[in-house]
């Protein structure tokens, strides 16, 4: 288990692995972690045009605070030069990861920029998209259907055939429609030396 992933709670001593979704040491050993969709990440001038009434919060009296993140974005190695030992990504590959049917699954963001849809063979169809040109810190997006999937109509926007229901590139969120919309599809975007340290058996899309 990669230990640079865990967190670790005062009340109980209790270690919280996020790749592995569920307390790995301490009292509450064996605990599953529920992913709750509390915010989305996105860049500040879409989101200041969805909320123009937004107040910044300081850092000690600063809302410029410097990114303490600089020089860990900027190196080819992982935290504490940590390495992938799975070769078929570098180490600082920016990947969306999720799990699908229990297996862990992971697509590089270049493959995904603009929208993509991924056949998975037994009957479901799922969309990924990243704006081209996105910061690593925006989320992507992923929606799962077993229905006929998801296309570029005719105005370019992104569609489920379905339920008609179209993306809102901004929101990340399927709307409108005659039927229900695509439920979004669990997951979080990190590095790919993260999650294959922890997962060696990764299915990886796109390669």
């Amino acid at each position: 288990m990669n230990s640079t992933l865990v967190m670790q709670d005062r009340e109980t001593d209790s270690y919280w692995s996020l790749m592995h979704e569920e307390v790995v040491a301490g009292k509450l050993k064996g605990t599953k972690l529920e992913e709750l969709p509390v915010g989305v990440k996105m860049q500040w001038k879409d989101w200041v045009k969805l909320h123009p009434d937004t107040k910044v919060l300081s850092v000690n009296g600063r809302e410029d605070a410097p990114d303490v993140y600089e020089d860990y974005f900027s190196s080819p190695l992982g935290f504490r030069n940590t390495q992938a030992e799975d070769r078929r990504l570098p180490t600082k590959q920016p990947i969306f990861a999720f799990k699908f049917k229990n297996k862990p699954v992971a697509v590089p963001h270049e493959f995904i920029e603009g929208g993509k849809v991924f056949d998975t063979g037994s009957g479901e169809k799922i969309f990924f998209y990243r704006p081209v040109g996105a910061p690593k810190f925006f989320s992507t997006f992923a929606y799962v259907t077993r229905g006929k999937g998801f296309v570029k109509n005719s105005e370019g926007k992104w569609q489920d055939i379905d339920s008609g229901c179209l993306f809102n590139e901004v929101t990340g969120v399927f709307e409108g429609g005659n039927g229900e919309c695509p439920q979004r599809l669990g997951g979080f975007d990190t590095f790919w030396y993260n999650w294959s340290l922890n997962h060696p058996d990764t299915e990886l899309l796109g390669k």
